[in-house]
């Protein structure tokens, strides 16, 4: 019989010791509902965005030194790590002369899955003539790049033209047509040139 007791609770085996324990249960589904639902919420607003448009805070030009800080620590007088992957890929483009279509995406965003696709489908039109960077967000060895492009929101493009210039800049997703006329408009030259604020 104590072994029953333990079990029934603080409320009892009464009529009331049911339904208080029924409430409880229903408020403990309550409080978990609109948990997850503040949480989907918190999730659907990542960050990614579906609708494309011109990024207003672009760094106006991509050099070398600008992508990482070269500083050194004041304890330990070690200067800055390692480029990032993404880093040398531009670089070792802008020096061969080619053009850069710069990607920043996450691979949990459905708008940067959709670009991804585009740029799939365009790349080999353009592989040999311009230089294709896309860059996870949530690497590590990629914050300082997307703090350079003043990264916010995903997915977001650049067109940097051979002198390293970013001649446009877009936050959210482009479709193929759109994309195919700014690939071609940086490899003929043509792309307005990005100026400061």
């Amino acid at each position: 019989m104590s072994v029953h007791k333990e079990r029934i609770g603080i409320y009892g085996d009464t009529k009331k010791g049911r339904l208080l324990r029924k409430m409880a249960r229903k408020m403990a589904l309550t409080i978990l509902a609109v948990m997850t639902c503040v949480f989907l919420v918190t999730l659907a607003d990542c960050g990614c965005k579906k609708e494309s448009e011109n990024k207003k805070d672009a760094p106006v030009e991509v050099e070398e030194q600008d992508f990482r800080d070269t500083r050194e620590t004041q304890d330990s007088g070690v200067s800055a790590p390692d480029k990032s992957p993404s880093e040398v890929k531009i670089e070792n483009a802008l020096k061969s002369g080619k053009p850069v279509f710069l990607n920043f995406h996450s691979n949990q965003c459905i708008p940067c899955i959709e670009m991804e696709k585009v740029i799939e489908e365009v790349e080999p039109e353009f592989a040999d003539r311009v230089a294709f960077v896309v860059v996870d967000v949530y690497d590590r060895a990629e914050w300082n790049l997307c703090d350079y492009f003043q990264v916010r929101v995903i997915p977001t493009s650049f067109f940097i033209d051979t002198s390293g210039k970013v001649m446009e800049a877009y936050e959210g997703l482009l479709d193929t047509h759109r994309m195919r006329e700014l690939l071609n408009g940086l490899v003929a030259g043509t792309l307005g040139q990005k100026t400061t604020p």
